[in-house]
Order: C-alpha cells, then structure tokens, then sequence
C-alpha cells in the first residue's frame, strides 16, 4: 500500500472521530474498505514478486503503547484487529506501568493495523462514556474497583465485537475476490508465523475475568463500531 493510500485511510478515520454519526459511518465504511481492498491487493502482488524470484515485501515488528487506566483493555482492541484483519501476529510486550504490542507482519499490513487500531480506541472509549452514563447508577455503592473492572469489561467487550466485525467483513472480501486469494493470504501468513516462531517472546499474566455485563454491552457495541459494512445486531 502507498503512503498516498494509507494517508486517505487516515484522513478518513480522523474525519470520522469528529463528526455526527451518520456522515462518520460513512467515511469509516469507506476505510475500511480500502484497507482490506489494498491489503488484498498487495498480498496478491506480493506474492507473484516471490514467485519471479523478487524481493518480497519486508516483515517488520512494530511497537504500540497502551496508556492510562484502561492501558490493557485498549490493547485487546490491537490485538482485535490484528486478528480481524489476518494477516498480523500480535505480540504480548509488558512495559510497566505501559501496556505493550508487538505487531508482526509485512510492512504494508502493520500500518493497517496501527491506522484501524488508532480509531477504533477513539470510538471505544467515546462508546464507554456514554454506556457509563446510562447504567452507573446499577454500581452505586460498589468499591471504585469495582465500577473501574465494568468500564474495563465494556471496552474488552468493545474489542471482541470489532474483532468479530473486521473478521467477517475481511471473509466476505477473499470470497469476492476470486479463486487462489485465500491461498495468497495463507502463505503470506506463514512467512509472519515463521518471523514469529524466530522471536524470543514473553506471555503478561492472565487477566481476571471481566464485569459480565458490561462485557456483553461492549462486545455489541464493538461489533457496532463503524469499521466498514453495515452493523451486526446483537439480538
């Protein structure tokens, strides 16, 4: 994908974050559309490089960082995407008191990744305002732990539902695209699992369990979130 490309992605995005929310559907549709699109894409061209004996596209590792009280659960919007999108490992990187990922893959599909990463934390937490808002009082005399494990619990739900999202949108894109796609895709895929087998990596703690209900609100409206399509209804 050229800069060109992934700056209209950006635009986009930014544009989305700051406007009403019809007109940010829209323009977030729009993203991501381009982004699985050109992801295709240049896995395809990708591919008929190596086959011709060229230099393929370079895989990277790329750092994010996760700040704030929510620093963990904003991570899982990461590591969402990541494997919505398919083409991405996500990496564990603990950098107290900072939560950290590392994303692997070829060059083209990490900066997709970082884009959708970055505006969907700005939904998320918009999203978790406005649900706290409503349905506080359900916590009224609880230890501030408590209320703070609910608003974590919303936004780790937030991110199941927009991984669950991306997902589906990117498989109905292989099925449009035609025949061997899914294999171009697959074998991109091991050059990043082989990237990945080659790294020392460490595993965080498991996390407690979310809040059960403010996960279920976050996971409906993660998969709400508008990354492109129309919105899945949770029942």
């Amino acid at each position: 994908m050229t800069e060109a490309k992934l700056d209209l992605i950006a635009k986009l995005l930014a544009k989305a974050e700051s406007t009403t929310p019809e007109e940010a559907e829209a323009l977030t549709a729009h993203a991501e559309r381009l982004i699985v699109k050109y992801g295709i894409e240049q896995a395809q061209i990708d591919e008929r490089r190596g086959l011709l004996g060229h230099a393929q596209e370079q895989i990277v590792t790329e750092r994010m960082l996760f700040r704030g009280v929510y620093a963990k659960d904003l991570r899982e919007i990461g590591i969402g995407v990541a494997r919505g999108l398919g083409a991405v490992r996500p990496v564990l990187a603990e950098y107290p008191p900072i939560a950290g990922l590392l994303l692997v893959g070829c060059s083209s599909d990490v900066a997709q990744v970082q884009t959708l990463t970055a505006s969907l934390q700005v939904q998320a937490m918009v999203a978790m305002r406005s649900w706290w808002l409503v349905h506080r009082d359900r916590y009224v005399g609880q230890r501030e732990g408590v209320k703070r494990r609910a608003r974590s619990g919303f936004l780790r739900g937030f991110a199941a539902g927009a991984m669950s999202r991306i997902d589906e949108s990117r498989r109905v894109a292989v099925e449009d695209s035609g025949t061997g796609t899914a294999l171009v895709l697959a074998s991109r895929r091991h050059r990043v699992d082989a990237a990945v087998d080659e790294m020392r990596t460490t595993h965080a703690r498991r996390r407690r369990g979310a809040d059960s209900a403010s996960f279920a609100f976050g996971h409906r409206s993660g998969r709400e979130a508008r990354t492109g399509g129309r919105p899945v209804s949770a029942g």
